[in-house]
């Protein structure tokens, strides 16, 4: 299985010191043993060369004073021998002396006496001048010395000392040492426990307490003071939040105003509209008070002038009354809205600017559609935005398309035109506050970037594609449940 780092920081400062304490115990322990091991076989090697180089002064001595005939050797080197086995302070395995040509003299086992040994650890130990340390085996030191004065030579003495216990001693140090770091590691892993229990109880409070203040308008100044790193953390968090509350309100303000920008640059496109929308009936009215002023009219023609000057009035005044609406200050007000009659009034808003660049509308609404919770004014405000947009972008006699359809529990509107597509390019960032690729005091480019704010606000979508053929698609998705709602 893949190994995965623990999440929590109480998981990896614990994987870490272990590894630490692991890494460093190691180090020690191999440090040790090694040290340990080689002052043991120095020992062993320092107390086994003396052992040797001091019979080999008694061996040589009896050899000395055989050939001269002051004593009889008559079995002196054997009781040599037998006293060196029967030590107790060092591990011998054998004891033995060799004459010249490698012929055993005397040997710890009997049986090996007379033997010829030819070896080449045994030649090597007939050749050396001095006392030779030499290992036959990793469980085995052989030292030997020469039994010669001068020139002559007697002999080679040879003991075999086994290095078994040392290395049992070793491998008891070695888990001595394991023993020692599995139960150091354990007692860190269980002071990390206790102290970051210590360490972290605070720090959860602290963010209980976050989470808390994050839930709260006007967040309060922290009630304990703490003198520690938890207490500077703490007051951070209330320098942030009082930030987080400065900027929000900051960008509230600044939202708002570009809000209403926006909307006066469209209520200034829309008042050049309604300025022939109402002077149109006004020049009706002023035309009907002249034939008053020159009286002789039947009652029949007076009546007639008064309906004409009541329908000019009320022409006006519904322009006057969707304008107002339009300006209104927006507030997120939800009311369940019929959308076809939602566009229909938006339409009826941009009647003038339809008509004068010759523009078709293909309204294409089916009958029956459910109201849709949502904010009038401000979705109204968006229409008419996109629909204006889509009116700017066309030549004379395009193709203005409006449908709409529900689809997985939203009402999605389809907003089309047959003008120019939008750059590739551009497409990313038409959202984009100020971005515009209309001419200077045509635009500010926060209609479609507060549309988007708005549509947000909502819980629903908006999104510009290119079509296919030629021309633009806007496409909003609305919840038909209002954002919130259970």
């Amino acid at each position: 299985m893949p190994f995965h780092l623990p999440r929590t920081i109480q998981g990896k400062f614990t994987l870490y010191l272990s590894t630490l304490v692991i890494v460093i115990m190691s180090g020690l322990s191999y440090w040790t043993i090694t040290r340990e091991k080689g002052l043991m076989e120095n020992a062993i090697v320092r107390e086994g060369t003396a052992i040797v180089e001091s019979l080999a002064i008694s061996c040589t001595n009896t050899m000395l004073y055989e050939d001269v005939g002051l004593v009889d050797e008559s079995g002196l080197l054997d009781n040599y021998i037998s006293d060196l086995m029967k030590r107790r302070d060092i591990p011998i395995r054998y004891a033995m002396i060799l004459d010249p040509r490698g012929e055993v003299i005397t040997h710890s086992t009997t049986v090996e006496i007379g033997n010829l040994y030819d070896d080449s650890y045994t030649l090597r130990a007939l050749s050396a001048k001095e006392t030779l340390l030499q290992r036959p085996s990793s469980s085995l030191l052989d030292i030997s010395a020469p039994l010669a004065i001068s020139t002559k030579r007697w002999g080679t003495l040879r003991i075999g000392i086994s290095l078994e216990e040392s290395r049992n001693e070793i491998t008891r140090l070695i888990w001595r040492y394991v023993f020692y770091t599995v139960g150091f590691i354990l007692i860190v892993i269980a002071a990390i426990g206790v102290l970051f229990g210590l360490i972290t109880r605070p720090l959860k409070s602290l963010s209980l307490e976050m989470d808390l203040q994050m839930l709260q308008n006007d967040p309060p100044a922290p009630s304990e003071t703490r003198q520690d790193e938890i207490g500077t953390l703490q007051h951070s968090f209330y320098r942030m939040l009082q930030g987080i509350k400065a900027d929000k309100e900051e960008r509230e303000r600044a939202q708002k105003a570009l809000f209403m920008t926006e909307k006066m640059v469209a209520i200034g496109k829309l008042t050049s509209g309604l300025a022939h929308e109402i002077n149109n009936p006004l020049g009706g009215i002023l035309n009907c008070v002249y034939h008053f002023k020159k009286g002789g009219q039947s009652a029949q023609q007076r009546r007639e002038y008064l309906d004409l000057m009541e329908e000019g009035v009320r022409r006006i005044q519904r322009r006057v009354t969707n304008l107002l609406e339009y300006a209104r200050n927006p507030s997120l007000e939800m009311s369940m809205i019929d959308l076809r009659s939602l566009l229909e009034r938006t339409l009826a808003l941009l009647d003038y600017q339809i008509r004068n660049n010759r523009i078709r509308v293909a309204l294409r609404i089916p009958e029956g559609l459910p109201p849709v919770p949502m904010d009038k004014d401000q979705v109204g405000q968006v229409l008419v935005n996109l629909l204006l947009n889509a009116i700017q972008a066309m030549p004379e006699e395009g193709l203005l398309g409006i449908d709409a359809r529900i689809s997985d529990g939203q009402m999605v509107i389809g907003i089309s035109n047959t003008g120019a597509e939008i750059p590739e390019e551009n497409l990313p960032k038409v959202f984009d506050p100020f971005f515009t690729t209309k001419s200077d005091g045509e635009g500010t480019g926060l209609g479609l970037w507060l549309s988007q704010r708005i549509i947000e606000q909502h819980g629903g979508t908006i999104r510009i594609a290119n079509l296919k053929n030629e021309g633009v698609l806007v496409t909003i998705a609305v919840p038909m449940r209002a954002k919130g709602a259970l």
